[in-house]
């Protein structure tokens, strides 16, 4: 009962806060209209404005062997959610250092973006939603001007009475992927997948519709089942798609012959990963490798099991890993990480990619305290040639909690490090490095360019919620400075992604009423 008191009182203040930004924004003069901050706002004293820990020299870019750039996706990072085909969530160039950082903001209202990926121009191409409505749009990346936009099949209102909240409904295009042709490949809600052409605004002004690929027949009927999660062979013959019923498949590109078979009784609720080697997909109780068998159809290479919840945790949507997959390193000698779902404590998994060994488990944070329901930062350490050391680093963090849209509530350790190292006779010693008290329950993201690793997070007092991008070094974890982005509601990223720019000194955050940026302004 009095949790549905709590969920009644925050749709209320959604609903009030909603109305009261369209007002203002309606009110304001220009085409871009800035996410207005809440009426205490003059009360932020200017030393919370920018909090700094450690000067802008503490922290140093990290040596590491790069992600390998698919040849069919938009050049790394940015051709979807997690940055890239190994879903590193980690970015060549630097983050902003917090040098006289300047806030750009847009709103149109209530609504947001789920994936913001960065065309050969480097604008903006995201797909946004309101709960209902959903599109996709090219944004110019010193303004956040929308320069186009294309509407995608909307969400039935149907989901609404069947309780599922817009967040849980995976199928909906947010795990889109931007290609080399910066053409946008969306899993849609109609069970299809459009191939979409992003203007370049000289030929072409508008979006175009280049091709669909019907996957109805396929989801598994007497379901909502949907084709969330698409992306493409390391070949370019064929897009890889899964369902969250557990429908793993090929789509020829060319014919657009579909071949699939269902893995029984498992689910798929996280984006999957490409590699050379081959697909790595995660259902709620396995780890898979999968390929095709050069006509299409999919072949499991090898599957390892998982521990997973008995019922779902505060603050996730699945009784499963909470973590889509992340791959490092090379086919012969590369990790994959994840995190299970197991209790009292979740464990952080290192997973060989050759053969789905498991070489290294480490509990994390606090018992019946402790969840995951991001992707976990993941990379190969590198000597100074570049080449893979042995060594590899994961950051995870928290996300359990007693969350009710749109005030989520994290505990403490928010983030951690996990480094598994790889002994002469092949084994591998895992360690935790560093855990810290800074949370979220957003998408982070590692700099390799500047050694920092970002949360939005939020500082709640007298009131008044303050929305920050805060900056910690990835070597000791410590917190090198907070700067304050805005105050209320309408800076609530509620479980939204963080993207760093590959200009460098940028980062961009969707909120609940649209998207703001953060840069450097070096003189």
């Amino acid at each position: 009962m009095k949790k549905k008191i709590l969920s009644y009182i925050a749709l209320a203040s959604l609903a009030i806060s909603a109305i009261c930004i369209l007002l203002i924004t309606k009110l304001r003069p220009g085409k871009i209209k800035p996410i207005p901050n809440c009426p205490l706002r003059f009360t932020v004293s200017e030393r919370d404005k920018l909090i700094r820990f450690h000067p802008q020299e503490f922290s140093h870019p990290v040596p590491h062997v790069k992600v390998p750039q698919h040849a069919f996706m938009a050049p790394n990072p940015g051709s979807n959610m997690h940055c890239d085909a190994y879903i590193s969530d980690t970015y060549e160039a630097s983050g902003p250092l917090g040098i006289n950082s300047e806030i750009i903001s847009r709103t149109e209202g209530f609504g947001g973006y789920g994936t913001i990926t960065f065309d050969s121009k480097r604008r903006l191409v995201g797909v946004g939603g309101n709960g209902m409505k959903l599109w996709l749009e090219l944004t110019d990346p010193d303004t956040l001007e929308k320069l186009a936009s294309y509407d995608l099949p909307p969400r039935s209102w149907t989901f609404f009475f069947k309780g599922i909240r817009p967040w849980e409904y995976l199928g909906a295009g947010m795990y889109f992927y931007l290609d080399h042709n910066d053409c946008a490949v969306v899993p849609t809600t109609k069970n299809t997948v459009q191939v979409v052409q992003a203007p370049d605004m000289v030929k072409r002004k508008k979006f175009e519709l280049v091709r669909e690929y019907d996957l109805s027949s396929y989801m598994v009927p007497g379901t909502d089942d949907s084709p969330a999660f698409v992306l493409p062979d390391w070949d370019g013959k064929y897009y890889w798609f899964a369902s969250v019923q557990g429908v793993v498949g090929t789509i020829n590109m060319d014919t657009g012959v579909v071949r699939q078979m269902r893995i029984h009784g498992e689910l798929v609720e996280n984006s999957f990963a490409v590699g050379e080697d081959g697909v790595f997909i995660i259902s709620d109780q396995a780890m898979y490798r999968f390929r095709h068998d050069g006509t299409g159809n999919p072949v499991i290479d090898w599957r390892s099991g998982y521990s997973k919840a008995a019922e779902r945790k505060a603050g996730l949507i699945s009784v499963g890993s909470g973590t889509s997959v992340t791959i490092t390193g090379t086919p012969e000698e590369g990790l994959i990480i994840i995190a299970d779902n197991a209790e009292p404590r979740i464990n952080l998994l290192f997973i060989k990619r050759s053969d789905g060994a498991v070489v290294g488990s480490v509990p994390l944070f606090a018992e019946g305290k402790s969840a995951t329901d991001l992707t976990a930062i993941a990379f190969a350490h590198a000597d100074e040639n570049g080449n893979g050391n042995g060594i590899y680093s994961a950051i995870v963090e928290n996300n359990w909690g007693p969350h009710t849209f749109p005030f989520s509530r994290p505990v403490e350790p928010g983030l951690t490090r996990v480094d598994a190292v790889r002994n002469k006779d092949g084994t591998y010693t895992c360690k935790e490095i560093w855990s810290t008290n800074e949370k979220s329950v957003g998408g982070f993201r590692l700099s390799m360019g500047n050694g920092l690793v970002y949360i939005y997070d939020r500082v709640v007092s007298c009131c008044r919620s303050k929305w920050y991008l805060t900056a910690m070094d990835f070597k000791t974890g410590e917190t090198v400075y907070k700067k304050l982005i805005g105050t209320g509601i309408g800076y609530n990223n509620w479980q939204g992604s963080l993207w760093l720019h590959p200009k460098g000194g940028i980062a961009i955050s969707t909120t609940i009423f649209g998207v703001v940026m953060i840069r450097d302004r070096i003189t």
